[in-house]
């Protein structure tokens, strides 16, 4: 419903169900140059500073150029299976035949943005019945999230296809019931879509979709419940394919059941540890949501948070802004996630980091501008506008950095032969380490860009591809336990290094050797060093096993 008599903003106060309006063409450019402006930060730098990223844009290398390159059949082999999280590895995948390897990255990356930035505007417009420039302001720092730097792709790319998937279903809410006919295959192809990028986005999606319809049943003046039983039964039944392709994955039967939070909590309790565990999570989990948007340091990232929402707080104490009622319980039950949700589910690690994310998303695209463009309104818009700018430079900055980094690397890994297999090791290479700068991209660069051979994720359960032939036999020739005490023991690492001098990897690739406590153990040979880096070669007299 649209009437002349009222204002734009507040269509949604009369008809729970808005209208998506047409967008002018100068509010488009508006919006794209915002965009752009976002792309800053990618576009200084030659390597995205992202954790795990470059180990998936390995692993895509790897799959299109597996039946090119002799040595990579040998050492890897597709594993296409139904998995809920291959949404990048069809896309990149195929990409990476056609376009320049050192700009896969990139266009990845600005695909997830574009599909993040362009799903939560028009999810806001679903809701509101408007795309607002205080939602594009609000979501650009959010776009260089913690998610993104631990460079969970396939996970980011999802959550942008769920705010797109919630505003069509909201869109179409309004078409009379025989209209639904259409509406209803659509969404159904559209949660397949959402699960075969990332399982998680699906459960996220299929919760969303619940909660609006919870919130659109309280603010509907008649409240039927007939209408509202039907629309969750249109839920239900869009969730049966992704479902059902969940039961037959692997990852459905992955060990340790939906959680491992009981089992952990018990061997804690037994251990006396129990306590200081709950504090570390509670601890991490403040981290999780004060960096849902993270820039170079935990003190500038508090700064700019406290000074983005005193902004907010002022439009909304002025009447200004307000949070869309039906959003409400989706809001609700993000609060709960952020809470409750354990670390780990059905083998996948870190999901509680996640929901920091989802829950801002939500927020920002269920704010509600009623602006009437006075000088005050302007003044805080500027103001916004300059935080984001702010930012946007201090991020850039930070990245631009890792240029010299690149350089170096290229230098060193010139030096190794292709097709020999690699180990790198990240000497004390912490997740929240803001004082050193990041080194897990390289590693995985060797493969990508250098002819190397060396671990990729290959999980059975979580990505098509699995290891086999000798990069196998070299990663069971190293200690998996004494691997895993590097997430505790930073000493640990000197022991590392010298059990691969012993294992089978005849080539070492080091980040930060100054940070080693000993010597190099004998055997291992300096082939190249500059920088960061140090290349090793395992000589005879160390003794491959």
């Amino acid at each position: 419903m649209k009437d002349k008599n009222y204002p734009q903003s507040q269509i949604s106060e009369i008809n729970p169900f808005p209208v998506v309006l047409r967008v002018k063409a100068t509010n488009r450019l508006l919006f794209l140059a915002i965009f752009l402006l976002a792309l800053i930060p990618l576009l200084i730098t030659p390597v995205l500073p992202l954790i795990d990223f470059y180990n998936h844009i390995a692993r895509y290398f790897v799959l299109s150029h597996i039946d090119l390159i002799p040595v990579l059949s040998q050492n890897y082999a597709a594993n296409w299976v139904i998995l809920p999280n291959i949404g990048l590895d069809v896309l990149i995948t195929g990409l990476m035949l056609f376009v320049p390897t050192y700009l896969a990255p990139h266009i990845t990356i600005i695909l997830i943005f574009a599909v993040q930035y362009g799903g939560i505007l028009y999810f806001s417009s679903a809701l509101t019945g408007r795309v607002s420039v205080v939602t594009a302001l609000l979501t650009v720092p959010l776009l260089y999230s913690f998610i993104l730097n631990w460079g969970f792709a396939n996970f980011l790319l999802g959550m942008g296809l769920v705010f797109w998937g919630a505003g069509w279903w909201l869109q179409q809410r309004r078409r009379v019931p025989n209209q639904m006919l259409l509406t209803l295959p659509v969404a159904c192809l559209l949660a397949v879509v959402i699960f075969f990028v990332h399982g998680v986005a699906f459960a996220l999606y299929g919760l969303l979709l619940g909660a609006l319809e919870i919130g659109l049943f309280r603010e509907s003046p008649s409240q039927k419940l007939g209408e509202f039983f039907r629309a969750m039964a249109a839920l239900l039944l869009q969730a049966v394919v992704p479902v059902t392709l969940f039961l037959s994955s692997r990852i459905s039967a992955v060990s340790g059941g939906v959680s491992n939070a009981d089992e952990s909590a018990s061997r804690l309790s037994r251990t006396g540890q129990l306590g200081q565990r709950i504090w570390e999570l509670i601890d991490y989990r403040l981290t999780t949501i004060v960096r849902v948007a993270e820039g170079p340091s935990f003190l500038f990232d508090i700064l700019t948070l406290s000074a983005m929402l005193g902004l907010v707080l002022v439009l909304v104490w002025r009447g200004r802004l307000r949070v869309v009622p039906v959003v409400w319980p989706a809001l609700l039950l993000a609060g709960l996630l952020i809470v409750a949700v354990p670390p780990t589910m059905f083998g996948i690690g870190y999901i509680s980091d996640r929901m920091p994310l989802f829950g801002a998303f939500l927020l920002v695209a269920g704010l509600q501008p009623i602006l009437r463009g006075d000088r005050h309104e302007r003044w805080v818009l500027a103001a916004m506008t300059a935080l984001v700018g702010v930012r946007l430079l201090a991020i850039g900055a930070g990245w631009h950095a890792y240029g010299q980094d690149r350089l170096d690397f290229a230098a060193v890994a010139s030096r190794l032969p292709p097709g020999q297999l690699v180990e790198t090791i990240v000497v004390g290479g912490g997740r929240l380490d803001t004082v050193n700068r990041r080194c897990q991209m390289f590693g995985p660069l060797l493969v990508a860009e250098h002819g190397a051979i060396s671990r990729l994720f290959a999980g059975a359960a979580s990505q098509p591809i699995i290891i086999r032939g000798p990069l196998l036999a070299a990663i069971e020739s190293t200690p998996r336990d004494q691997m895993n005490q590097l997430k505790i023991n930073v000493s640990a690492y000197d022991d590392w290094v010298a059990a691969v001098s012993r294992s089978k990897f005849p080539w070492l690739l080091l980040c930060d050797a100054s940070r080693l406590k000993r010597p190099l153990p004998a055997g291992l040979e300096t082939v190249a060093a500059k920088g960061r880096f140090t290349l090793l070669r395992v000589t005879s007299a160390a003794g491959n096993n």
